[in-house]
């Protein structure tokens, strides 16, 4: 599965690079964020996350748990293993927010 995520990686970056997506989306430049100055659009950071927990199997809260999961990830939150997700708590939680 790693070589296929590396082939991804790489392929996903240039033919977005040539089709001059970046370009057409002005909050793409990801070339001024400071972790990627000086970096090439095809050098990707990969990291491979294990034991994420899993929502309900008829819970349709996929959306909930997609959002948790970006902030973790933007907050450089790897290790999942001790992490519980109340999501009865995080429905209120956005609710509120909206």
């Amino acid at each position: 599965m790693e070589k296929a995520v590396d082939k991804l990686a790489t392929i996903i970056p240039l033919f977005l690079a040539s089709t001059r997506f970046y370009g057409k989306r002005l909050d793409l430049y990801s070339n001024k964020l400071p972790a990627y100055v000086d970096k090439p659009q095809s050098n990707l950071k990969v990291v491979f996350i294990k034991n994420v927990p899993q929502q309900d199997p008829n819970s349709n809260d996929c959306g909930l748990y997609t959002c948790l999961y970006a902030k973790y990830i933007s907050n450089e939150v790897f290790d999942m293993d001790l992490i519980h997700i109340d999501a009865k708590y995080h429905r209120k939680r956005y609710a509120t927010i909206m």
